[in-house]
């Protein structure tokens, strides 16, 4: 059984390294190595001129903590058959996933060790205290973890359900991040009707352009990456000082939703009907960029109107309409040239 297991932990971390190279591509990594000597630059910046408090400190150790356990998730690798052929060996099971525990905290871990590093110039405590606070940071995790864990041997009864449910939304959140840089397979998606927006559905006879239309806001998928690239995106404006790292920040949130987005042409190739509507070839591309300007629009929008209340010097919000003009306009054809 441990073999099985082990198994399927190779196969999947070989998944997340194929996904992963193109994830920090050429471009990708010379932007981060850009975007990290310009944080290094403002944050020596700084630390030389600000000083923390002790109502300072004792607000960026709780953001800090807080920070600390959202990263790292129980990982069990279980799958919906093992409820059946697994049965049988539930205690195996059990102590099996008191590994996965300890497995579990490697990455929380590494993120907690990054944190406490990282603020520990604005703390200014010493080495032992910083230890202790990274082990409390670890233990933390460890107990939130293990509670999760106990919850699913109630009775001394294994929870499969609640098991393989916790599991299938582990990999379905790093398979979420992976698809903002390229398709992902086996990525499942729910659909909701959300009639409170279908005022937003346009009254047009272009099928496509009333399809993709509805796709988008009935997927939780395309609608809540749109909603959080743009939220990223304002955050990045109001709360990043320099003005050039900021609208490098926000051209790349933008290029990632255009990127995400161009997928939505095939949200309707399940449906055989589609394939054959009395339609031209090109009406499919035309409806896709139909939409995606009416997004883009609205994106551009809501930037515009927080880049004039909070970039400096003013003339970068045109930097940022200019980049969303291009995206929407020759990059989105660029996809779209050779998809039939």
């Amino acid at each position: 059984m441990n073999e099985m297991f082990n198994q399927r932990r190779k196969a999947w971390y070989s998944q997340n390294i194929k996904y992963l190279r193109y994830v920090f591509n050429d471009h990708f990594v010379l932007f981060l190595m850009i975007l990290f000597g310009a944080i290094v630059v403002q944050y020596v910046n700084f630390l030389q001129n600000h000083q923390l408090n002790i109502f300072g400190k004792v607000i960026l150790i709780i953001f800090a903590t807080g920070l600390s356990q959202v990263f790292g998730r129980l990982a069990t690798f279980v799958e919906p058959a093992d409820k059946v052929f697994l049965l049988v060996k539930e205690l195996e099971v059990r102590k099996y996933l008191l590994s996965c525990l300890v497995r579990s905290l490697f990455f929380p871990a590494l993120i907690s060790g990054i944190i406490v590093l990282i603020v520990a110039p604005l703390l200014e405590f010493s080495v032992y205290l910083l230890i202790l606070w990274f082990v409390l940071l670890i233990l933390v995790k460890a107990g939130w973890l293990g509670q999760k864990l106990r919850k699913m041997q109630m009775n001394n009864n294994l929870d499969w359900s609640s098991l393989i449910a916790l599991e299938q939304s582990r990999k379905t959140a790093t398979l979420r991040f992976f698809a903002l840089f390229t398709n992902v397979k086996g990525l499942k998606s729910r659909s909701h009707r959300r009639k409170y927006l279908d005022f937003l559905l346009p009254k047009t006879k272009r099928t496509y352009e009333y399809l993709f239309t509805r796709g988008f806001l009935r997927s939780g998928d395309y609608l809540g990456l749109t909603l959080r690239l743009l939220t990223l995106a304002v955050l990045t404006m109001i709360f990043v000082s320099s003005g050039i790292v900021a609208i490098i920040l926000v051209s790349v949130f933008n290029y990632l939703l255009i990127f995400q987005l161009i997928s939505l042409r095939e949200f309707f190739d399940y449906q055989l009907l589609t394939r054959i509507y009395p339609l031209k070839k090109t009406a499919k591309n035309g409806g896709l960029r139909a939409v995606l300007f009416r997004v883009m629009l609205f994106v551009t929008l809501i930037e515009l109107i927080v880049g004039l209340i909070f970039l400096r010097p003013i003339w970068f919000v045109a930097v940022i309409l200019l980049v969303d003009f291009i995206l929407t306009k020759f990059y989105v054809r660029m996809r779209l040239k050779n998809k039939k």
